[in-house]
């Protein structure tokens, strides 16, 4: 019997401000995957909490406040014809987080990655996979506790 791949958990946070999301498009191999929250992989011994507040200000440029637990999606890629094996199938953690502040401008105002915020009601597509099945599991409102 083949050994199988391990599942990778990945982190994401939904960050909000004044009732809108912080979105950046996803690009990998300069093909654009859709819009993402802020997130990665959970690197061995951190805390899902730590790597949210470190992928939100690596890649975002943004520090946040206020983190709880959120939900998780199954993301099971099979259709992704430039996906990486090991990105076939990853679960991710979601966190859900005020912003604090934008800490490092450069990053947040990175042309290459574009990081915008929205209003809840008119979210951008497409969305990346995991961020696709969260919206089509949970009420993002109410994950906003508004």
């Amino acid at each position: 019997m083949p050994v199988k791949e391990p599942v990778v958990a990945a982190v994401a946070t939904l960050v909000f401000s004044e009732n809108r999301l912080l979105l950046g498009k996803r690009v990998r191999e300069q093909v654009f995957r859709g819009w993402q929250c802020p997130g990665g992989f959970l690197q061995r011994g951190e805390s899902v909490e730590a790597a949210a507040r470190r992928y939100c200000l690596e890649k975002a440029g943004v520090e946040i406040k206020e983190i709880r637990v959120g939900p998780y999606t199954n993301n099971i890629a099979d259709d992704d014809p430039g996906g990486a094996p090991l990105m076939r199938h990853t679960a991710t953690l979601y966190q859900i987080a005020q912003l604090q502040r934008v800490k490092n401008a450069e990053k947040f105002e990175d042309q290459t990655i574009v990081w915008s915020w929205f209003d809840l009601q008119a979210l951008p597509v497409p969305q990346f996979l995991p961020l696709k099945l969260l919206l089509e599991q949970y009420n993002l409102r109410q994950l906003a506790g508004i």
